[in-house]
């Protein structure tokens, strides 16, 4: 029998209401009817969405009332009258829904077309979550039975009136967000007791390295992350470590030993600047660093510190005896997990103390540092396993800096706790020989910023990605131009992925769509053109006015950003200004403005500062970009960025300007032809830039990022206008 927990009783009113689950089992409907049963109830159900059969039985037995809707047959004055009718009879009425396609880890089983019934209508709406929650890792969330643990939460009720299938969906996050922060695996979640016995049920799961093809077992690798972790021990009192390695197997090790040390592994930058470098070095407080002695020859421009202060994992693990690796290696044979963590003196209650520092991006200002607990990176990979859902032994490409969120969960932790293979290699920019690594290794999976995708896609071939299920396309807006060759030419799927290094892992994930389900002609998307698809389960999303943050509007409504889960940060290192600026309660600003649809489908716009008041409106240059690219018909096979939008004050509100590569010398009329290609193919003739300033290039950040301020202190300094 499954766990079930009940809560939230207290916000179901006196009068009744129409109540919208998120999605409906036996077990949910016996819950809602233990509650509710008192107060009377009407079951309702979509004619071509019907509850599976165990449900429709039940619900036939004496004394329990219900009727059909149909969304396809009625128009919405008939559904709310039908509605009404049971509200004015004394009952609450229930909408059940049925078993829709959809992709693993999914926020309900409603589709948008019945959730959006009470959508500008007199009917208030009392959504209700119910989440399923497994003891395992490889199925924490699901969405369906068998689970351990059923969690029914009644929410506020949402007052009548417009967006309120958005409203709904953005309930059901926050209330997941509660939910899975009190998950079990997270309460207790320690990196090293978890890795610990993923590395001993795994040990046969290998690390490819891309470099030479070399194979290094989880077993073998265990084996020299306890030997580095006494080393470690001894070398140091600090409690965090430096680690300048790229993605391999000596940056995997170095990263479990700091673990199983109990010294919280830093990845740092190694493309920083020497005063970015000392900065993140004070502010985490790091004293001491891990790397190898021909990663120095190679990054001779990097800000190395003293040789006294480096830690060389080559040479520590050279001179290893093979007396001492088979002795150690019997022991891990015989002892269990439990015995190996009490002779390492793990300790069991670290949920919340730091188990990893990464340091946001900064553009034109110092980096903050992020402190990420057991529990947030643990979040982080049961969220992305949960969505993705991958098995034992497939085969993960690891190219992506372990300096970022998606390199630190997907390319480091992930493999190692779900028992995946890792193909690894230290560059992500080395593209024809990462596409033989994926073709000769069949990968499953990668990450890849859009520039480095459209290197790639210059050296793939039709069969390079044949085994690639899930292809994630992070840092900045995929082109949709891009999206479209790869699935045309390569039968690929880009994912366009959002991230932040305040959050471990993904936010959100842009997926295909599913299959679909016998019994229903439904189906839940999981990503649309133009969006970062659905919030991975337990991210809670919110949006407020991008002036006035305590003004919180309806998700569907273009504005900030805000963020709620156990994978989210709780604030920065050492800088309590900036925590205090960004979090309100457990709500983190993101400073990216976007919006979230009745489908759950979150659609981010750009930075703040990329949007601009042109007549009264919010433009985004993000998106006036993209418009451009396609009215100019761009080529999307080049790496280049061809053009950016800047927006600068004007005397009637913001003008916007064009910087392009397109033109090498700018006529009169090249900014009024840029105007009437927006309007024919019908886009607002108020995204036309007033002015193209030609450039031979345009400015971008070692990561492939537009660089906004140089771009817009550029645009200040050609038109003379004193910068804002």
């Amino acid at each position: 029998m499954s766990n079930i927990i009940t809560e939230g009783q207290g916000n179901v009113p006196g009068h009744p209401v129409l109540m919208i689950p998120n999605r409906t089992d036996l077990n949910v409907v016996q819950a809602l009817e233990k509650v509710l049963g008192s107060q009377g109830i009407c079951w309702l159900v979509e004619a071509s969405h019907r509850p599976e059969a165990e449900v429709m039985n039940y619900l036939n037995k004496p004394g329990t009332r219900g009727m059909m809707c149909s969304v396809a047959r009625m128009n919405k004055e008939q559904l709310t009258a039908q509605i009404h009718q049971a509200l004015e009879n004394g009952l609450h009425v229930v909408l059940l829904s049925g078993r829709p396609g959809q992709q693993p880890g999914s926020i309900s089983d409603v589709p948008s077309e019945i959730l959006t019934i009470p959508d500008d209508t007199p009917l208030p709406a009392l959504p209700i979550y119910a989440g399923m929650y497994n003891n395992r890792i490889d199925a924490a969330i699901t969405s369906s039975a068998p689970y351990d643990t059923l969690h029914v939460q009644f929410m506020p009720l949402l007052k009548a009136g417009s967006a309120m299938g958005a409203r709904i969906i953005s309930s059901w996050t926050e209330a997941a967000a509660t939910q899975f922060a009190q998950h079990p695996l997270l309460k207790k979640a320690s990196l090293p007791h978890t890795l610990l016995q993923s590395l001993l049920e795994h040990q046969n799961a290998i690390i490819i390295d891309g470099v030479d093809d070399t194979q290094l077992s989880y077993g073998r690798l265990l084996l020299l992350a306890l030997i580095l972790c006494r080393r470690i021990r001894r070398q140091t009192n600090n409690s965090r470590l430096g680690i300048i390695l790229p993605p391999g197997k000596l940056a995997t090790i170095a990263n479990v030993a700091c673990l199983l040390a109990g010294v919280t592994p830093v990845n740092i930058n190694y493309t920083a600047n020497e005063a970015t470098f000392r900065n993140q070095s004070e502010r985490a407080g790091i004293t001491r660093f891990i790397t190898e002695q021909r990663f120095i020859l190679k990054q001779q421009q990097f800000a190395w510190p003293r040789q006294r202060d480096i830690l060389l994992i080559d040479r520590e693990l050279s001179n290893l005896s093979n007396t001492r690796l088979t002795a150690l290696r019997t022991l891990l044979q015989v002892l269990p997990a439990e015995r190996i963590a009490k002779w390492l003196q793990l300790p069991d209650d670290v949920a919340e103390e730091d188990a990893g520092v990464l340091f946001s991006n900064s553009v034109g200002s110092i980096a903050k540092g992020v402190a990420h607990t057991h529990s947030m990176l643990m979040a982080g990979v049961l969220q992305l396993q949960s969505r993705l859902q991958f098995s034992p032994r497939e085969r993960i490409l690891c190219t992506t800096p372990l300096y970022t969120p998606i390199g630190l969960v997907a390319g480091l932790l992930l493999p190692l706790i779900c028992g995946c293979d890792m193909v690894t290699y230290p560059s992500p920019n080395t593209p024809k020989r990462i596409c033989q690594l994926a073709h000769n290794y069949g990968v499953a999976f990668g990450c890849f910023t859009p520039v480095q995708m459209q290197r790639l896609l210059q050296h793939a071939t039709p069969m390079t990605f044949s085994s690639t299920r899930y292809m994630l396309v992070s840092e900045e807006k995929l082109p949709v131009d891009l999206a479209r060759r790869a699935k045309a030419e390569f039968n690929l799927n880009l994912l366009e992925t959002y991230s932040l290094s305040e959050t471990a892992g993904a936010v959100a994930l842009c997926l295909p769509p599913p299959a679909a389900a016998p019994g229903t002609q439904h189906c839940i998307p999981a990503g649309k053109i133009g969006s970062v698809g659905s919030p991975l389960p337990g991210i809670a999303v919110r949006i407020t006015d991008t002036a006035k943050d305590d003004v919180v509007l309806p998700p569907s409504s273009l504005g900030c950003v805000w963020l709620q889960g156990p994978a989210v940060t709780g604030g920065y290192l050492a800088n309590k200004p900036d925590a205090a600026q960004c979090m309100r309660g457990k709500w983190f600003r993101t400073d990216d403005v976007g919006m979230m649809d009745a489908d759950g489908m979150l659609t981010i716009c750009g930075r703040r500062e990329r949007f601009s008041k042109v007549d009264g409106k919010m433009v985004s240059h993000v998106m006036v970009e993209d418009a451009l690219r396609t009215v100019l018909k761009t080529n999307p096979a080049d790496e280049r960025r061809p053009l950016a939008i800047v927006g600068v004050p004007g005397p009637r509100g913001d003008r916007l300007i064009m910087l392009s590569t397109l033109h090498k010398v700018v006529n009169a009329h090249d900014a009024l032809t840029v105007r009437y290609a927006l309007t024919n193919a019908h886009f607002p003739s108020f995204w036309a830039p007033e002015k193209i300033i030609a450039v031979p290039a345009i400015p971008t950040l070692p990561n492939g990022k537009l660089d906004y301020n140089r771009c817009y202190l550029g645009v200040c300094q050609t038109l003379g206008i004193y910068p804002k």
